[in-house]
């Protein structure tokens, strides 16, 4: 049935009587209540605009939300969910008070949803500061964790003239102690006088200017001159030949920028092929011409017959510099230039004696980069059709400038030149690589899918998250390592003698080179965390929630130095002239000295002071060769202190560095040795050099076969009620137990084997702070799981190492497959406690 319509005589009186009523208030149409009170513009509609974009248009056009303390976002008709939601806030207060109780029956700590991040969730909206309103809840967490450190921002030595030089905080320890104190510089007038004997002082000026433009002065026929002046310092062809043999045998074993096969083929003949007159008039053969000078510097240097950083290798390194800089490489540079940057960077490396030469060979490669980016090294040359020799020429160039630049960038704590995003340069090997090639295979891979992420992710300007350094643990740990790189006798590896590879020096080398790049990364990882353990907790640190970093960074200390010694007893005389792995054992030096001076009750302390005995030994055999007297004097310096803290301990006394805050502390404990070592934000004004003290003659005791190569896991010692963390106790988990006895000494060959298999998926994952979980009360006693783990574990492992393992590995590595673990870094945290600790530098 319809409706009758409404008389067109009423809507109108109903409508007059509506505007009459508007007109009375002042308006033909009011703006919606909610508008009113937050004085916005209305658009008049039902609901208006701009309360369905605040997510109240349920309330338009007459409601509006109640203003007043504590009432913000609750709506004026709902006084019941206004007091569910305070009933709710009191049920939350009751909780976490009952959680507070229980648990400080277990723990010292706070427990980690009592942070204050969360205790603020049941605040009033209002009542929170606007900055942390707007952050979300994910970066305001990350802010809480990393609040305590901040203070991470390296080195800075500025010197009277103004003259000034940055470590990041991951920086090598040595560089730390180079910026301490005046550098070496009777070295280079040394120097510089040899050289003059040697060569004219035409072309020591040459080798010494450095021409960014082209010189208007110099003539082509001038500079065809100079270039058969200085091809004439080439040696004869057999000694020319002997030289470049040794090169690829000693020096290219680490980085090889020019492959041998194209070093004879493209370079070595345009200036050493019978029955041909001179090099001919192209500018541009200079810079071949000082690539063959780098390879012959190199290859001297490297030579065990002649004195360790002889004049004769210098010679060649000057006269390289001399051909390339006489003129200019940026206005026509080519691959032979990029290739001799290269080689001048890796001499300074190798012929470097105590790293004051770190700011040329730093500022060298960056010039190398920039003109290997000018000729389009980064992208692959397979998109311009360029031929197959040429295509792998340049594809092994740029992944060794690539690794290269980051390895160095992390020895120094400095951004890397390459960013992933920018270049799309494939890899110049296979998995499958041949002998030769199959450390440059491996070298590649670990450089682009590991240390990039590491870079990026931990060694940046912004202090990464627990999570995402135990992703980055993960990675390192578990990247495989084929079995021809393992050392025999370490870890998993049964050696080469079921392979076919051979025992050459070079591959000697590269399989050292291996276990220590991976150790450095992880020592440096951990070395933070390590560090707020033993400060926080001197007594108890494998209790602190950090005792995961304090087995983790003292064992790859202990991996690095048994490392060291057994390379040192295999290849003595080359291992003596690599001085930048010596400059890693002085880093492992000050982790294990740590453990004894800080936590001499510890039951790491005795090892720790056994494996610090054993660097110190090593390194004075090797000190003198390269100029490291001072460095040494440093560690003799704590190994000493390390044997007082340990024999006050046993007598009962208390060592100074274990005192707590409220006893005396002297203000000679404030600098030290480690105040140098750890990257804490500090500036430091150039002072006098260092005085000689005591003589490292005769402060050696024990055989040198005593030193451990495998860790003694704490948690077998006297104590049997030691309480640990149970993020030590999911770590430990990782190892396998073993029935060997180590009673009588274990050796290289007693190494047990390092389990890398994954955790299980339903494994308990431990929580960002605390690092348990419900299923865990945050501590327990060793005496209920110690049959669960080995007495000692090896210091080595080689993660997934099988053969197969490593050929399937594609692409990038996914982070999900890898091995849990539990250790994560603080870099700025290794600083506090650094300059903290009480070792008189100079004592």
């Amino acid at each position: 049935m319809l409706s009758s319509p409404v008389s067109p005589n009423r809507m109108e009186q109903n409508l007059f009587a509506d505007a009459a009523k508007k007109r009375r208030k002042g308006a033909t149409r009011l703006s919606c209540a909610e508008c009113r009170r937050l004085k916005l513009r209305c658009d008049r509609a039902i609901p208006c605009g701009s309360c369905v974009k605040r997510g109240c248009g349920a309330i338009c056009p007459d409601g509006s939300l109640t203003t007043g303390q504590g009432n913000r976002f609750v709506l004026a008709s709902t006084q019941e969910l206004h007091e569910k939601i305070s009933e709710l806030c009191q049920r939350v207060r009751d909780l976490e008070d009952a959680l507070r109780h229980s648990h400080s029956l277990v723990s010292t700590d706070r427990h980690t949803l009592l942070a204050d991040d969360l205790l603020q969730i049941k605040s009033p909206l209002q009542r929170e500061p606007p900055n942390n309103r707007n952050m979300p809840r994910c970066e305001a967490k990350e802010e809480e964790q990393n609040g305590e450190v901040v203070d991470a921002f390296g080195s800075l030595s500025i010197n009277a003239s103004g003259g000034a030089k940055y470590f990041g905080s991951i920086a090598n320890s040595w560089y730390f102690l180079q910026n301490e104190a005046n550098e070496d510089n009777e070295t280079d007038g040394d120097r510089l006088a040899a050289l003059q004997t040697v060569l004219p002082p035409d072309i020591l000026a040459r080798s010494g200017a450095f021409p960014i433009l082209p010189s208007s002065h110099t003539s082509i026929h001038v500079e065809n001159v100079r270039l058969r002046t200085l091809v004439w310092y080439l040696p004869e062809h057999a000694k020319a030949q002997e030289i470049c043999q040794t090169y690829y045998r000693l020096g290219a074993w680490m980085y090889n920028p020019i492959s041998q096969q194209c070093f004879y083929e493209d370079i070595y003949p345009q200036f050493y092929t019978p029955n041909t007159g001179p090099p001919s008039d192209d500018p541009l053969l200079s810079h071949k011409l000082s690539l063959v000078f780098m390879v012959l510097a190199i290859g001297t240097l490297m030579d065990v017959h002649q004195p360790a950083y002889n004049v004769e290798a210098e010679k060649y390194h000057q006269l390289a510099r001399a051909a390339l800089f006489q003129s200019s490489l940026f206005e026509d540079p080519t691959i032979s230039a990029v290739q001799a940057l290269f080689l001048m960077t890796f001499y300074f490396f190798m012929s470097d004696r105590h790293g004051s030469n770190s700011g040329a060979r730093w500022a060298i490669m960056g010039i190398a980069i920039k003109v290997a980016q000018s000729i389009g090294l980064h992208r692959d040359p397979s998109r311009w059709g360029v031929d197959q020799k040429e295509t792998l020429r340049r594809r092994e160039l740029f992944w060794e400038l690539y690794t290269y630049d980051s390895w160095q960038c992390l020895t120094f704590g400095r951004p890397v030149s390459f960013y992933t995003a920018h270049m799309d340069c494939k890899l110049p090997y296979s998995t499958d690589a041949s002998e030769e090639n199959i450390f440059h295979a491996w070298k590649h891979r670990f450089a682009s899918e590991c240390m990039s992420v590491v870079h990026d992710q931990a060694f940046g300007a912004k202090t990464p998250t627990y999570a995402t350094v135990l992703q980055l643990d993960r990675k390192l740990r578990a990247f495989p390592v084929p079995p021809a790189l393992q050392v025999a006798g370490f870890g998993v590896s049964t050696g080469s003698a079921d392979t076919h590879y051979s025992e050459s020096v070079m591959l000697m080398l590269q399989r050292h080179i291996v276990l220590a790049i991976r150790e450095m990364n992880l020592l440096y990882l951990h070395r933070s965390f390590f560090a707020r353990a033993v400060t926080d907790h001197p007594k108890d640190p494998l209790g602190s929630p950090y005792g995961t970093s304090v087995i983790a960074a003292y064992r790859s200390a202990g991996s690095l130095v048994a490392l060291m010694r057994n390379l040192h007893t295999q290849l003595k005389e080359p291992s003596e002239r690599i001085w930048f792995l010596w400059g890693h054992l002085f880093s492992c030096a000050i982790v294990l000295g740590s453990v004894v001076t800080r936590c001499p009750s510890m039951s790491l302390a005795p090892s720790a002071l056994v494996q610090l005995d054993s660097a110190c030994e090593l390194f004075s055999k090797a000190a003198r060769g390269f100029r490291a007297q001072s460095v040494l004097e440093v560690m003799l310096g704590l190994r000493e202190k390390a044997h007082l803290s340990l024999t006050e301990h046993r007598k009962g006394k208390v060592s100074p560095l274990t005192r707590q805050p409220s006893e005396p502390y002297s203000p000679y404990d404030d600098e030290d040795e480690l105040v140098t070592l750890g990257g804490q934000t500090r500036l430091v004004a150039k002072r006098d050099s260092l005085s000689a003290s005591s003589s490292p003659a005769a402060v050696f005791d024990r055989s040198p076969t005593s030193m451990n190569p495998v860790v003694p896991l704490p948690l077998m010692s006297g104590n049997a009620h030691q309480v640990v963390h149970p993020n030590l106790l999911a770590y430990l988990q990782t190892f396998p137990t073993t029935g060997q006895s180590h009673n009588a000494g274990p050796t290289y060959a007693d190494s047990s084997v390092y389990s890398m298999s994954p955790v299980r998926e339903n494994a308990p994952h431990h929580s960002e702070n605390s690092g348990y979980t419900d299923s865990q009360t945050p501590m327990q006693s060793m005496e209920l799981v110690a049959g669960q783990f080995p007495s000692y574990f090896s210091v080595f492992d080689y993660g997934l190492s099988s053969e197969a393992n490593y050929s399937q590995m594609n692409g990038q590595i996914s982070t999900g497959t890898r091995r849990d673990s539990p250790e994560s870094t603080m870099h700025n945290t290794w600083q506090d406690f650094v300059a903290q600790s009480g070792l008189g530098m100079g004592s």
